[in-house]
């Protein structure tokens, strides 16, 4: 989703950043940086992914934060570390749009100042209502909300569905058991 006026989907790359740290193996980032439609316009090596890995866990306690004060710390600590720097932007044919980190700034710097900016851009917009960690029992994964109806409590359609399957099936076994006492 363009959530920020971005040509990369910013919000969406930190999700899976955050979500890829609990891979084994982690995925290569600069294909998921690419997936994001982030440019990748330089060499890239091991010290670019320990950038990145390092960020990802920053944004996983971003999306863990419980209350507003720390969440606005996280996030502003994110966007001074950042460094925010928009300008606009005309480039491989593209119109004119919205850069939020420097020129010529390397790709991870750019993932850093989107990611910061998305998140932030969210919790102003949102509140704390529209991410976080997934509501399903033992998952660990985090999402981000920008639905009209704001429902979202799951990383995914699997863990939603999973987790209705069980709840059913806990009811039905309470029926059962309140049954079976009953006669």
């Amino acid at each position: 989703m363009d959530f920020i006026g971005y040509r990369s989907d910013a919000l969406g790359m930190a999700v899976d950043l955050v979500n890829a740290l609990r891979d084994e193996p982690r995925p290569a980032v600069p294909e998921l940086v690419a997936e994001h439609r982030y440019l990748v316009d330089q060499p890239w090596g091991a010290e670019h992914d320990q950038v990145l890995w390092d960020w990802a866990a920053r944004l996983r306690d971003v999306f863990a934060a419980t209350d507003m004060s720390t969440l606005a710390e996280l996030i502003n600590a994110l966007l001074a570390d950042a460094v925010v720097t928009p300008h606009l932007s005309s480039h491989d044919g593209q119109p004119w749009h919205l850069h939020y980190s420097r020129p010529h700034a390397d790709t991870t710097e750019r993932v850093k100042a989107t990611t910061a900016f998305a998140m932030a851009t969210l919790v102003s917009t949102h509140g704390m209502d529209r991410h976080g960690e997934c509501s399903a029992e033992g998952c660990g994964r985090v999402y981000a909300d920008t639905s009209r109806n704001a429902r979202r409590r799951y990383c995914s359609a699997a863990c939603a569905n999973r987790s209705a399957v069980a709840a059913h099936r806990a009811r039905r076994r309470g029926t059962l058991e309140r049954d079976q006492l009953a006669q």
